[in-house]
């Protein structure tokens, strides 16, 4: 018996156990076998090469109105009564107030083999470690320090629930992460890449790196200005104003909202600029599958229209409370360790009619890169980053038992990479932080005609989602301060 084949029995045993247990209402059983390589190359040699497969089991049960989650590797018997019972005791113990519901009615059967032509397991660790070692070797920059981390995972998973839904999938992921820092340079540049068209990624890892070095290599010869505060009107280039987009669609998850760190409401004017967004599955996009961790299939969801809050995102449960019907947004963790979590997908942001030349006319500073958002209310941190049971009505007790806060929907940007604009062309770079609220967003007066995709790895409640934004660059008013 393979692996797969062990993890699929082992599905089958552990559904067996949660529909006998009288605990629980409903459960969500699912197995995967997983085959990762992994290689690490530094500016001086390949610093590490693995591979390796492993199976396990997770399951999402509903005990007495509450949820928990469990992942395992344990694939025996006394393992996987072992697992549902932790899970139907935690989910218990839980205790929320408000019961947690699915939709039982609903019945899903499906089969998905994803996107890819060639799996990553078809070609062999070697390869992979000469491709990524001669991308970094062939650079046309001088480099102080670089570390790219190339990462494979093909995941054959299926899913059974005690209503009576089983879906097979298989996902062919594969990434880039590089951070360059050229000689003699105060600065550096990272980027992420990826997708799941399996063993074809590949063949973008020199294209994403010689991007990356040219970009590496501009901010380095540009210079530096005093640092610009206050009031700034600021042009978002592609990949920044993709950042900006994904900011704001986590605040159009019906979890936060229940947290109350949503600062919107359905129907909300966000601006007058025609801003849509559209969370859907690209084929082959890093963030792209077929069926969520409930069996849903994933379809397309419009989140902002011509500038107003159209829809928010939603699992099984957040959908029942609002009416709404789910689109396939409970998100699996990469690697399944974690719960899944209500998140965007590949959001896609539409085109606008303003030149590059008509943003820039007249602005102060263009962003092309920011760092990592800092949520300024401290409890919205602190939940964000810490973990949360996979039950979105259990934010409810949480925000009953708190005073909404004044910076609910803040979000410090640091520029990473950032150029005072002179005249039509960018000048020398520029340092600071970029305070996004979202009054900031009905500044929006210009919508670029190009667009960029940006793909990242989001971490919410300890879950790593994958995501993949792409739009286009935007001009507005943003508040700039000094960099802490």
């Amino acid at each position: 018996m393979t692996d797969h084949e062990r993890a699929a029995t082992a599905v089958d045993k552990l559904l067996s156990t949660l529909e006998a247990d009288d605990r629980i209402a409903f459960a969500e059983a699912g197995g995967v076998h997983r085959e990762t390589s992994e290689v690490v190359v530094t500016e001086r040699e390949v610093r590490s090469d693995i591979e390796h497969a492993t199976a396990g089991v997770w399951c999402r049960v509903f005990a007495d109105g509450s949820a928990a989650y469990r992942f395992s590797t344990d694939l025996s018997a006394d393992g996987l009564e072992e697992l549902a019972d932790r899970a139907a005791t935690a989910g218990k113990q839980l205790g929320q107030s408000t019961p947690a519901r699915v939709d039982l009615a609903s019945l899903h059967r499906g089969v998905h083999d994803g996107w890819a032509r060639e799996p990553t397991t078809a070609i062999d660790l070697d390869t992979k470690r000469e491709r990524i070692a001669d991308a970094v070797t062939d650079l046309d920059l001088s480099l102080d320090r670089a570390r790219v981390t190339y990462e494979d995972r093909r995941v054959a998973s299926v899913v059974a629930t005690t209503a009576g839904s089983v879906v097979r999938t298989t996902l062919d992921r594969a990434s880039l992460d590089a951070t360059l820092v050229p000689t003699d340079a105060d600065s550096k540049v990272r980027r992420h890449a990826g997708s799941t068209r399996g063993g074809a990624f590949l063949e973008r890892v020199s294209d994403v790196l010689d991007s990356a070095a040219r970009d590496a290599a501009d901010l380095a010869a540009a210079g530096t200005t005093t640092a610009t505060t206050g009031d700034t009107t600021v042009v978002l280039g592609p990949e920044a104003a993709a950042q900006l987009c994904h900011e704001l669609a986590g605040y159009l998850a019906a979890d936060l909202k229940a947290f109350g760190f949503t600062p919107f409401d359905r129907g909300d004017r966000l601006t007058e600029a025609p801003l849509t967004i559209d969370d859907g599955v690209a084929a082959g996009s890093w963030a792209a599958r077929a069926y969520d961790a409930e069996g849903r299939p994933t379809t397309p969801v419009r989140l902002v229209e011509d500038g107003r809050v159209e829809s928010f995102l939603h699992d099984t449960q957040t959908a029942v409370e609002a009416n709404a019907v789910p689109a396939g947004n409970a998100v699996p963790a990469l690697g399944y360790e974690q719960a899944p979590r209500i998140h965007h997908r590949h959001l896609d942001v539409a085109a606008g009619d303003a030149s590059r030349e008509s943003l820039l006319a007249d602005a102060d500073v263009y962003v092309r890169r920011f760092a990592p958002g800092h949520y300024s209310d401290p409890f919205e941190r602190t939940q964000r980053s810490g973990e949360m049971p996979p039950s979105a009505p259990y934010a409810h007790d949480v925000a009953e038992r708190l005073e909404g806060s004044a910076d609910r929907g803040t979000v410090e940007l640091s520029i990473a990479e950032g150029f005072r604009i002179e005249g039509e062309k960018l000048g020398a770079t520029v340092s600071g932080t970029a305070v996004w609220t979202p009054a900031t967003l009905e500044t929006i007066n210009g919508i670029g005609r190009e667009r960029e995709t940006v793909t990242g790895v989001d971490s919410k409640h300890k879950s790593r989602i994958p995501y993949a934004v792409t739009a286009p660059a935007m001009r507005l008013t943003l508040p700039l301060e000094e960099s802490s």
